[in-house]
């Protein structure tokens, strides 16, 4: 672990000074030195709460159930060798582990998620996703739906609402202050998971990074020094069913257990010759992204209690012991804080909107990156059918024994990089044609028809700009050993890249969380499409360095690497095999029952867990 030091400047208030002192700090970070006994668990639990099963699969709860599972669950089981740095094996006995859905730094997954739902299936309140048992545990009672919505920038309407928030030791007890980097980072790789898995179930939705801070903290009980919240998802549930729902059961508890009876369409490229970040639509075409009306209806009651109604009622207890805080003196906490008071909390509402949310932003509060130097131009074949990211959840691996030297084809890069700068929907403007804070840089190193270099993707012209033909610096520069081991055989390398502090007049430092969101997106899109097509793909957050920066031409420019996303032909063999875990049988988390109970009762009986072992 490193951490960093905060010094108080005379510019510290200045929007961007935070991420600028971080920044400096992380490019002169040293070596890791790791106290493995300072490690955290891998999950949270509340071990006293009610406890709402999950199906695995379904409609009404059961689409919850999925979407969660393919988002955080535990879903497949890995068996792994150890290797050496140099990608042989060592001869140790075999791990069998359990893996999850999304990629994580580390293995070490400090993201959890928390659950608001008008669901006729569920009852209404703060929910926590316990991903060990598939079950959802419930915080505090009341409808919190409009609590949070009305917390979000723009105020959407919604469904379901899933928060994302962070225990910053998970992370930061290995990678110290550079572990907020991966975190959010992570945070983005998620919400890509969350939309393709949505996007299946036919759940629309988008994602809101702009919300005030330490309102949502606290109505999700964080303290925000431990855990906080850093993104949200707002969902609109499919038509409900003509049949009327049975009415939703109440909770269960240990002493009284209860028993219930569209294809991915990518834009048309068009010409251009100047490879930029995508442009936002002119303000008459550009629809809100992420205000979905909800589709199911409820009746007409009374008013849904406040946020600080909801906060005054007592939550359910965390497991002990507690992760520690992130250092309070580091550079890392002094980033945060100064993203949350990006978005400081109004005095007073104003035109009916909501007192705590911030305003909407509008496509003109986009920074424009600059535009990088180019060269002769590449233009990519496109690929038909484009590549389905929804199909491909259950086949993306991050292997760790390289890649077969197999040259990719032209059309199949193109698809991957189509997907990952592709549109989605959030409020960060912009982003509904595309990424609105970053570019994209590729290296071809074994491409058909491409020659061996470094280019910029254009996005609106489906052309590579070549940049650089010598990217040797990069392959034999300051890189990890299992870095090394993954170029060797390697395709092609991904290369998010934008200026950490271009949007800070505007957004403040909170631009840093966000532009490091969609690098998350965006190489979680890309890792998904090329699993589609048959391919692997893995993040090398080390390949994001100062020797990347030069040969891409950006050593000049404001302009930084931001990750390093390598990708290839999956070796036949080797030592990494992933299985898909199958649907539990109802007795996985269920105590023995004592009396004959519905064999597909939605509840659990409360039990203590709190010697879980770490799940990767």
């Amino acid at each position: 672990m490193h951490t960093t030091t905060a010094t108080s400047t005379a510019t510290s208030a200045a929007p961007g000074a935070a991420t600028s002192r971080y920044l400096a700090a992380m490019r002169n970070r040293g070596p890791l030195t790791i106290d493995w006994a300072a490690a955290p668990t891998r999950h949270k639990r509340y071990p006293a709460a009610e406890r709402v099963r999950l199906p695995w699969t379904g409609s009404g709860r059961g689409l919850l159930g999925e979407l969660l599972r393919d988002l955080l669950g535990l879903t497949r089981i890995v068996w792994s060798h150890h290797l050496g740095d140099g990608g042989e094996p060592l001869g140790r006995p075999p791990m069998l582990l359990a893996g999850r859905p999304a990629p994580s730094g580390g293995g070490l997954y400090p993201i959890e998620a928390y659950v608001a739902a008008r669901e006729p299936h569920l009852p209404a309140a703060l929910y926590h996703y316990d991903p060990v048992h598939h079950v959802l545990e419930r915080v505090r009672g009341g409808d919190h739906v409009p609590a949070l919505t009305g917390l979000l920038a723009g105020g959407p309407r919604a469904d379901v609402v899933i928060v994302l928030s962070a225990v910053f030791w998970r992370s930061m007890f290995k990678y110290g202050d550079f572990g907020y980097r991966l975190i959010c980072q992570e945070t983005g790789v998620l919400i890509a998971q969350a939309l393709a898995v949505g996007e299946r179930l036919g759940l629309a939705g988008g994602a809101h990074l702009r919300f005030a801070d330490g309102q949502v903290d606290r109505l999700l009980g964080l303290d925000s020094t431990r855990e906080a919240t850093l993104a949200a998802l707002t969902l609109t549930l499919p038509p409900t069913n003509p049949h009327p729902p049975a009415p939703a059961p109440p909770l269960a508890s240990q002493e009284q257990p209860t028993a219930s009876s569209q294809p991915t369409t990518f834009p048309q490229p068009t010409a251009s010759s100047q490879p930029t970040a995508s442009a936002p639509p002119p303000a008459s075409q550009e629809q809100p992204a992420v205000s979905p009306q909800p589709i199911t209806s409820r009746a007409p009651g009374p008013l849904p209690p406040s946020p600080d109604e909801l906060m005054s009622r007592p939550t359910a207890g965390e497991s002990r012991p507690l992760p520690q805080a992130m250092p309070s003196d580091g550079l890392a906490a002094a980033l945060h804080r100064a993203c949350a008071l990006a978005f400081p909390d109004p005095p007073a509402p104003a035109n009916g909107a909501s007192p705590h949310a911030p305003a909407a932003a509008r496509s003109s509060d986009r920074p424009a990156p600059p535009r990088p130097p180019v060269q002769a131009t590449h233009p990519l074949p496109a690929l038909r059918p484009a590549p389905r990211l929804t199909g491909a959840v259950a086949r993306r691996a991050s292997p760790i024994a390289g890649y077969r030297p197999v040259p990719l084809p032209a059309g199949a890069l193109g698809a991957v990089l189509a997907a990952a700068c592709a549109g989605y929907p959030s409020d960060l403007p912009g982003t509904s044609a595309g990424p609105a804070a970053t570019a994209v840089c590729v290296l071809s190193l074994r491409v058909d028809g491409l020659p061996r270099g470094a280019y910029w993707y254009d996005p609106a012209g489906h052309t590579l700009h070549a940049s650089a033909t010598s990217i040797d610096a990069v392959t034999t520069g300051p890189l990890l050993p299992n870095t090394r081991v993954a170029l060797r055989g390697a395709a092609a390398v991904l290369i998010p890249v934008g200026d950490p502090v271009a949007g800070a007049p505007t957004f403040g430092d909170r631009w840093y969380r966000m532009q490091q969101m969609e690098t998350g997106l965006i190489t979680q899109r890309a890792a998904l499409a090329a699993a589609a097509l048959g391919l692997a793909a893995r993040i090398h957050s080390d390949g994001a360095n100062e020797t990347t920066d030069d040969v891409l031409g950006l050593a000049r420019t404001p302009l930084r690497s931001l990750s390093f996303l390598v990708m290839g032909t999956p070796p036949t063999g080797g030592p990494l095999v992933t299985r898909p875990i199958p649907a539990p049988v109802h007795e996985e988390v269920m105590d023995a029952p004592t009396t004959q109970r519905d064999p597909f009762d939605g509840f659990v009986p409360k039990e203590n867990t709190e010697g879980d072992a770490h799940v990767r």
